[in-house]
Formats: C-alpha cells, sequence, structure tokens
C-alpha cells in the first residue's frame, strides 16, 4: 500500500513509522525544510519504550511528492486542513482514501469538500508523540486509534487501514460510532489542552490542584451535556477516567496546544473548545467552564500572535 504521511510532525511519523513497519511504502509530507532534510540524511530518529531506531523513510516538501496514493493520512493542524489537502491534490486519485486522525470536530466534513464522502475514513489517536528536534520524534506512552468510514463506505479497507497499523505497533480497531469517539477525544482535549496551555505547565501539574480539577471535571461535563444535545449519545465517565490518566500515566507529556503556545504558534482551540461551545448554544445547553477557557485562550494566542 502506498501511504502518504501529510502533516509529519510527532504523531504523523508516529504514523508513518507503524505503516513502514508493516511493509507500506511511505512518504512523510511536510512544510518544515529542517525537519524534511534531517529526516532524509540520517533517517527518522522515533524513540518508543520499545527503544531507539533510525527508520529509512523518505520525506518530501508537498511540491516535490509524486505519485498517486493508496491512502494519505492527514496529520496538519486543523486550520491547515484546506491548504494542506489542496496542496497534495496530485497525490490524491479516485480511488485514494483520506484518513483524518486530527483533533476537533467538522474534520471529516472538510475532508469531504475534496474527496467523495465513501473515501473519508475518520478517527481519533490516543498516544503522545513529541518532536524532540528536526528528524527526532519520541513516544513514551501508550495507546491506540479508533477509525471507520465517515459518512459510509468500503469498511473492508477501514480494517485494512486498522490491521496494518495494528502489525506495524499501533494497536488500532474499527469503531462504528467513531463520531461519538471523536466528540469524547474533542471533549478531552477541551478540558486538558488549554489548562496546560495557559499554565505552561504537563498535565501532571493538576493532579493536586482543586481549581484545576474542578474546571476539568466541569468542561467534561458540558462537553457531554453539547454531545448527547448533539444526537451524539456519550458517557461521562470514561473521559473523567482519561483526564486521571493524563494527569498520572502522562504526567510529562507537553500536550499540542501548550507546545503550540510555547513557541508563538496559533492553536487548535476553535475546532477544539469553540467547536463545542457552539455545539452548546445550538442546543440551548451551558458551557461556561468551556467558553471560558476557550475565551482566555484565544487572548493568549492575540498576545502571542501580535
Amino acid at each position: 500500500m502506498k501511504v502518504a504521511i501529510l502533516g509529519a510532525g510527532a504523531m504523523g511519523c508516529l504514523y508513518g513509522a507503524a505503516f513502514h513497519r508493516a511493509g507500506c511504502a511511505v512518504t512523510l509530507v511536510d512544510v518544515n525544510a529542517a525537519h524534511i532534510a534531517a529526516i532524509n540524511a540520517d533517517g527518522l530518529d522515533l524513540e518508543t519504550r520499545a527503544g531507539r531506531k533510525q527508520l529509512p523513510i523518505p520525506a518530501r516538501l508537498p511540491e516535490d511528492t509524486e505519485g498517486i496514493a493508496d491512502l494519505v493520512l492527514l496529520f496538519t493542524k486543523v486550520f491547515h486542513t484546506e491548504v494542506a489537502l489542496d496542496g497534495a491534490k496530485h497525490l490524491i486519485g479516485p480511488g485514494t482514501f483520506v484518513l483524518t486522525l486530527q483533533n476537533g470536530l467538522g474534520n471529516a466534513e472538510k475532508v469531504a469538500g475534496h474527496v467523495a464522502p465513501e473515501r473519508v475514513l475518520a478517527g481519533i489517536a490516543s498516544l503522545p508523540a513529541d518532536l524532540v528536534a528536526p528528524g527526532r520524534v519520541r513516544s513514551m506512552g501508550e495507546g491506540g486509534s479508533r477509525l471507520y468510514p465517515a459518512f459510509g463506505g468500503d469498511v473492508g479497507f477501514a480494517g485494512t487501514v486498522a490491521d496494518l497499523l495494528t502489525e506495524g505497533g499501533l494497536k488500532a480497531e474499527l469503531e462504528p460510532k467513531v463520531h461519538e469517539a471523536i466528540w469524547e477525544k474533542a471533549i478531552f482535549n477541551a478540558a486538558m489542552n488549554p489548562l496546560c496551555a495557559l499554565t505552561r505547565r504537563t498535565p501532571g501539574f493538576f493532579l493536586d490542584k482543586p481549581d484545576a480539577l474542578g474546571m476539568i471535571h466541569d468542561t467534561v461535563e458540558e462537553g457531554t451535556a453539547a454531545a448527547n444535545a448533539s444526537g451524539f449519545a456519550i458517557s461521562a465517565a470514561p473521559i473523567h477516567a482519561l483526564t486521571r490518566v493524563s494527569m498520572t500515566d502522562h504526567a510529562d507529556h507537553e500536550a499540542s496546544m501548550l507546545q503550540d503556545v510555547k513557541a508563538g504558534r496559533r492553536t487548535e482551540i476553535d475546532a477544539i473548545n469553540g467547536a463545542i461551545v457552539e455545539a452548546a448554544k445550538r442546543t440551548g445547553i451551558a458551557a461556561p467552564v468551556t467558553e471560558t477557557l476557550y475565551r482566555l485562550v484565544k487572548l493568549e494566542e492575540a498576545k502571542l500572535l501580535a
């Protein structure tokens, strides 16, 4: 299978490595020229709990990629989706599937504007990964992926993708209720990521802080109410449990939003807290904590990007 990883940051490289280990022809595609050059010079330097290896995976700038892919895995920031897909349209043929494992809500709908809806796969990735330096990625946590055709389509191909990821060392499974799973992850991110970004701390910092724990709890409850009112039947309990795992097992992981704020970059707050707040307003649900976190991160962005 020919696989193009569109957005080869930490997560994109982690997943590209899994497809590579499973025998796929993988190309890492990114706009970070220094990162691309480092991978091509020395291989992808990937460190996991299983050890550290240099993997000979080709990396390209979008304009330097060639050939039609069987699968395009989309891992760009959500606000770069349209531009990224436009820049990679030469990789997408009538038989190409596009899988989005991006953060937030509404990603599959954006992808469906570029490929046939029956060729859109959507899902979630629940693994920590950090870009340590150009060409070097570290992932020291456990997790997996759940995915499914977003709008009806070839479940068989989705199953093949899940099998390849599992064979390559990243557990993956089919999830018929994929939109509920996406909501669950968005709510988890809405509770944890803004606090990490605003305090400049990793999740372990919040474990004994009642103020943080109260906001995390309320954000999960608000998001769950908004999801249920929007027609997605989910429970708050597993999300609460996941926040606890984040604060213990992944205590030192730098959330992507924290990394963005530290680097002075735009965050994905609009697709996470912003999207949940919009859904809450549409359905008459109160989400004051979720909205407060949203507004505070937007102010942080305004300060950093001014």
